[in-house]
Order: structure tokens, then C-alpha cells, then sequence
């Protein structure tokens, strides 16, 4: 959430920002809206002190006219009331639909200007045509989509036997590796309440993504983010930081997405993910930013997926995010990169929204948030394709086999 404060001391920059993160909100209507704010309550604050003074000046039973000026004054009062709780709704919807301002690294752009920071990994050499990750999650009885669809729809897939084993193996491993920085497992519920994705910033941006629960004020979750956000809404933190590695399923809509990426197991409606969440004093923010994607890198590097990280522009980032990152892997059979987590600064943007607060000393303050995913079954995609051989099996890397029961290679059915 962007203060009223901060839109008055620099509009021009608040337009500007909004310009370039395609952002259609009329800021002149909120300053509008913000000045009569003002007036209004100063008039309330007279017609309230103009009352006080007359019911205290009254003496015995008042006359008529004492009761009629009674009577308009109370109407001026609730007429006046009335009219701040219209302004306050109607500027918070406004306000609410404000942009994050960028971290000066941003580039400014679309998706054509994403910049790569580094590749890492040498892309594996095949004398045999790859095979897609749905045809070797076929072939090893890994992956079952038809019987997913036909006991769900289009989107949903079954994990089986060792791809499920696998899924274990890659969440421990990627815990253990961050319950040493602090990072504390939570499983949070996955229905969350309007306000809570109101918090996270997913409304009123993303409120087509969420799969909504008819006649309830409750939501599957996209992301852990949204729960453990909503954890410490209206609280004053006396640490930082706080530190979760939240553990949940995540269900999406994939609104608008219809025809893209329809084979596999990239893009649907449920899947399992581990989401590092941090709050964080404001001077750390950077630096925890900066751990996260060291977490995430680290965990393909074990693996020995190629992979690439980019920092993503203005226009390839969702409102709520000050800067992010993104890392993709290798996929040989399409031969391109494709996104595995990505790893967002928030600011105070969602601490102020859900009224989160911190005081540790004598300093207060909101706290900023990050939010970077750990993993998700999409590493699954790069582990199989990646690992593939010529007759269909994948061989598991070295740093995984100790949480596979020392399983090397998953052959074919």
C-alpha cells in the first residue's frame, strides 16, 4: 500500500511509476478525494465541538428553537459522517489499486527486458532426441494426467511411486539446507479470507487466480505467502527477522493462460511448493533478498540442472513486488529456459496493508517482506528432462540419492 502521505509529498513520481507499470489509477481523483478527506473532517470537528458547546450551555428544559438547532446541528453531524465513511471506502479502493514503487535496479521494459545476471551449469549433450517430461513421466509410470483429468479436468495431474518419493526427497533436502539460516517449517491453512489476499496483494490484482469457496469469504491459496501473511495481520513484531519456509499446496486458475503450456506439468492448477518467507527490518531487506536466491541457486546446483537467473523488468512483475528475481532451467526437449521460483522484495507494500507493524527498542516501523520460492514441482520437470538417457530412464543426482534411499536411477516400466 502506497500512504496518502507519500502520494501527496511526490505525485508526478507516483504517476510516473504507475506509467510504467501499466497501472490505469487516476492519482489527481485520489489527491481530490484526500483534500476533501481533509475539509470534511475539519467541518466535522466543528459541527462535534459546536454541539458539545450548545448541550453544555443549556440550562433547564430547552425551547423550541434550542431543539431545532439541536436537531440541524445532529443532522450536519451524521450528514458530515456519512460523507467521510464514503470518502475513506472510496479512497482505499483507489489507493488500494496503486503499484509498488520499482527498486531503481529494475529495468524498465517488458518482457524483452529482463536481464540475465548469470548462467550457471553446462547444458547437458544427448546423441538421442530428448524426450519431454510428460512422455518420461509416462514411460516411468512418474506422472499420470488422463486419470487426474478424468477424476478432476484439464490441468491436474497425479504424482506416483517414485515421483512422489522424489517430491519428499527434494523438500527435506531443501529444508535441512535452510533450517540452519532460521527458517522455521510452517504448514499454513490453504483457504484464506479476502482480507488476508488483500494483505498479500493478490487483490485487487490477481482476484481472477484464486479459486473462490461460493457463499464463503474464504479462498484457496495461490502461494504459502498469502497464509503466512495473514498469520500477523494486526501485529506488532518485537523481532526481526521472521523467518518461514511455508509448506502447502497451491491451487491457481491459471486465468487467461488457456492454450499456453497445456502438456505436462508446468502450468496447472495444483501444485506442491515450498515458499521462503521473510520479515525483515528495512535496512536487511536487500540482503535477505539476496539469501533467498543464494537458497534457490543452491538447490539446482545440488541437483546439477543448468539454469539461468534474471532480474526482472517493470512490465514482467506482479504490482505488489518492489524488484525480483527469476531463475529458469534448462529444458533440453524444448531447448530454452523456462521459470522455476522466482523471488520478490515487497517493501512495506504488504506489511501496511495488513496493518503489520514492528518495534524492537525504541524504533517502529512496518517491516518488509520477501517472498522466494524454495521449491515446487516444477524442478521435477528439469531433474527428469535433464537426467534423461537414451532408453528412458533418468538417473537422480548424486546430492539427492541420499534421500531416495540411495535410488541411482529410475528405470522404465
Amino acid at each position: 500500500m502506497i500512504p496518502l502521505k507519500a502520494i501527496e509529498a511526490a505525485p508526478d513520481a507516483v504517476k510516473a511509476n504507475c506509467r510504467v507499470r501499466g497501472a490505469d489509477v487516476d492519482v489527481d481523483a485520489i489527491l481530490r478525494l484526500n483534500d476533501e478527506r481533509k475539509t470534511n473532517g475539519q467541518e466535522l470537528d466543528q459541527v462535534r465541538s459546536e454541539i458539545k458547546t450548545f448541550s453544555k450551555a443549556q440550562k433547564g428544559a430547552p425551547d423550541e428553537a434550542a431543539r431545532e438547532h439541536a436537531k440541524e446541528l445532529r443532522r450536519k453531524e451524521n450528514e458530515l459522517a456519512a460523507r467521510a465513511r464514503e470518502i475513506e471506502d472510496d479512497l482505499e479502493q483507489r489507493v488500494a489499486w496503486l503499484p509498488n514503487f520499482l527498486d531503481e535496479r529494475v529495468p524498465i521494459g517488458g518482457e524483452d527486458a529482463n536481464e540475465v545476471v548469470r548462467e550457471v551449469g553446462d547444458k547437458p549433450s544427448f546423441d538421442f532426441t530428448p524426450r519431454p517430461h510428460e512422455e518420461l513421466g509416462e514411460l516411468l509410470d512418474l506422472i499420470d494426467i488422463p486419470r487426474a483429468v478424468n477424476a478432476s479436468k484439464s490441468r491436474f495431474y497425479n504424482l506416483k511411486g517414485t515421483a512422489v518419493l522424489l517430491r519428499w526427497g527434494l523438500a527435506r533436502m531443501f529444508q535441512e539446507h535452510c533450517a540452519p539460516q532460521g527458517f522455521e517449517l510452517v504448514a499454513p491453512p490453504v483457504l484464506t479470507k479476502d482480507r488476508t489476499l488483500f494483505t498479500s496483494g493478490y487483490l485487487p490484482f490477481s482476484q481472477k487466480d484464486n479459486f473462490r469457496i461460493q457463499d464463503e469469504d474464504l479462498s484457496l491459496i495461490g502461494t504459502s505467502e498469502q497464509s503466512l501473511l495473514g498469520m500477523h495481520m494486526d501485529e506488532v513484531l518485537t523481532e526481526l527477522p521472521k523467518l518461514y519456509l511455508g509448506d502447502s499446496m497451491c491451487f491457481r486458475t491459471e486465468a487467461g493462460n488457456y492454450g499456453k503450456d497445456v502438456k505436462g506439468i508446468l502450468r496447472v492448477h495444483q501444485f506442491y511448493k515450498l515458499e521462503q518467507i521473510v520479515y525483515c527490518h528495512p535496512d536487511e531487506a536487500r540482503k535477505w533478498h539476496e539469501i533467498c536466491l543464494e537458497n534457490e541457486e543452491w538447490l539446482l546446483t545440488e541437483l546439477g540442472i543448468p539454469y539461468q537467473v534474471l532480474l526482472m523488468a517493470s512490465g514482467d512483475m506482479a504490482a505488489p513486488g518492489r524488484i525480483k528475481y527469476d531463475v529458469e532451467a534448462w529444458i533440453p526437449s524444448q531447448g530454452i529456459y523456462r521459470e522455476l521460483t522466482s523471488n520478490t522484495d515487497m517493501g512495506d507494500y504488504q506489511t501496511r496493508r495488513g496493518k503489520i507493524r514492528f518495534k524492537i527498542g525504541k524504533e517502529k516501523g512496518f517491516p518488509h517482506t520477501i517472498s522466494a520460492t524454495g521449491f515446487s514441482d516444477r524442478i521435477l520437470i528439469a531433474l527428469l528432462e535433464n537426467g534423461q538417457r537414451a532408453d528412458g530412464s533418468v538417473v537422480i543426482p548424486e546430492k539427492l540419492r541420499p534421500y531416495m534411499g540411495d535410488l541411482e536411477v529410475i528405470e522404465p516400466r
